[in-house]
């Protein structure tokens, strides 16, 4: 039997769920909105600087740096990798495509990245990959190439933009994998810390190449468009990591992962509301194949179980299954963060 703490806390991390949620879903459109103004490199530095400073204020730099002598020299080496993977060259890919294609494109696209984390599940973490999710991948992957192939109004052709979003998505997944099976352990504010420093001293080191072209941009900025920096990197970035990381201390990875599967469909959401972009036939189409994808990929009997044994808390009418622990899923990664 359950205590009241403990349906408040579940109750509590899916409110925090669809937080994450929520904010993930404006990832792309905010970040749209500041392509004319700067270029890939610059966008990087200052919204990686930004969210490194959130998160010290926010956790603390004292905790952090304890937590951090703490850590052995093999993680320090992992995080600082996935700091060039996930915080330079995928951001630099994804901003790149996006200054190329639209928003509610990026936003169905970025659901490629789950091709690498089934590949990484099954022959880097060992994992058994269910004939499930090989189906759900399977035809989030049609998705893709739908999006991908009908943008361009040409059957035999791609639009770069979106290659540029599918390449950055999947050097997100591989940093994915890289952190389940290497930093599980570590505390993720500090992870996500290193990553973030990481990623701001090799743009920094790749910047100096284009040093007048930063200032000249940074100098350029325009002012009324400071607060939509700041909404990208507070909104987007910071919130989207702390209710996250607060929902997983919550609810199970499973369950979360079951909310996080509607990102494509927040992200067409914002893309509509912000940008005004209108959404295509051929995006709907993509959008229902990806999502039916998802649904299958993480519709595991784990899943379930996990649904289950919480459904007395919302008086779902589920049939309760016996309780398992639920290992987390390298799929619910924040790939925005």
């Amino acid at each position: 039997m359950r205590s009241a703490y403990e349906k408040h806390q579940y109750q509590l991390g899916i409110v925090l769920g669809f937080g994450a949620l929520l904010w993930n879903g404006t990832y792309n459109a905010l970040a749209k909105g500041l392509t004319p103004f700067l270029s890939p490199i610059t966008l990087l530095l200052l919204s990686e600087a930004l969210t490194a400073f959130f998160i010290v204020i926010t956790f603390g730099l004292f905790p952090i740096l304890n937590a951090f002598r703490k850590m052995d020299g093999k993680s320090i080496l992992i995080a600082a990798l996935i700091g060039i993977l996930c915080s330079a060259v995928a951001p630099f890919l994804f901003f790149t495509g996006l200054a190329r294609t639209s928003a509610i494109n990026a936003s169905l696209l970025s659901s490629s990245d789950i091709i690498v984390i089934l590949i990484g599940a099954h022959f880097i973490l060992k994992e058994k990959v269910s004939r499930m999710q090989v189906f759900g991948g399977s035809i989030v992957v049609l998705g893709v190439v739908i999006v991908n192939v009908a943008g361009t109004g040409v059957p035999s052709s791609v639009h770069i933009g979106d290659l540029f979003i599918v390449a950055g998505s999947l050097f997100f997944g591989t940093g994915a994998v890289l952190f389940k099976k290497y930093l599980s352990h570590v505390m993720p504010e500090l992870a996500i810390l290193i990553r973030n420093v990481s990623g701001i001293v090799i743009i920094s080191i790749f910047a100096l190449f284009f040093r007048g072209s930063f200032v000249e941009e940074v100098a350029a900025f325009p002012l009324e468009k400071v607060l939509l920096l700041l909404a990208f990197t507070f909104f987007s970035r910071y919130l989207n990591l702390t209710f996250f990381y607060e929902s997983l201390d919550r609810i199970s990875a499973t369950t979360l992962a079951l909310i996080q599967v509607a990102t494509p469909v927040v992200g067409i959401f914002f893309a509509a509301l912000i940008l005004g972009e209108r959404v295509q036939s051929y995006q709907v189409l993509g959008c229902t194949f990806i999502l039916f994808g998802l649904i299958l990929e993480q519709m595991s009997d784990r899943a379930m179980d996990s649904i289950r044994s919480h459904s007395s808390y919302f008086h779902l009418p589920f049939r309760k299954g016996t309780p398992k622990t639920l290992d987390g899923n390298i799929g619910l990664l924040p790939k925005n963060v």
